[in-house]
């Protein structure tokens, strides 16, 4: 008896914070995704110092950065505005919209971080360090156009 009452609230347990985890469905979503932000910011010196390897992979990361946040500057610049914060109904059109966009870019994102992999080896070392500097500085723009 104590064992079915055990393994039963374990159960219940179980289900209720499922059902806790679950992701609001009428939550506002975020037009700019909140992964799209840098932390690090480079220098030349430092960039060239820097092997291959770790420029394509800070190339493809400033490129995920500028893919999730150019289409939307006339909406926003900061990562997690939301619709809500912008004044745009919350409906159900609108978040279709957006999910639709958000899925989209995220295709779009794969495809081209796997075209990057197989094909940024081969590019010229001070070209990678030249990009990188230019999504960086492209990055810093955006951000100095929001403070206005």
């Amino acid at each position: 008896m104590k064992g079915k009452i055990i393994f039963f609230s374990i159960v219940m347990l179980a289900l209720t914070s499922k059902g806790f985890a679950q992701a609001k469905p009428n939550m506002p979503k975020s037009i700019v995704s909140t992964s799209a932000s840098l932390r690090t910011y480079y220098d030349d010196k430092t960039l060239r110092a820097m092997s291959k390897g770790e420029l394509v992979e800070l190339y493809i990361e400033r490129m995920k950065v500028i893919v999730k946040t150019l289409p939307h500057i006339a909406l926003a610049t900061k990562p997690g505005v939301t619709m809500t914060d912008l004044g745009i109904p919350d409906d159900a059109d609108n978040r279709k919209a957006l999910d639709l966009e958000t899925e989209a870019t995220q295709t779009y994102i794969e495809i081209t971080v796997n075209f990057l992999r197989k094909m940024l080896p081969y590019a010229d070392k001070n070209q990678l360090v030249t990009m990188v500097l230019f999504y960086e500085q492209t990055l810093k723009s955006l951000h100095e156009v929001e403070q206005q």
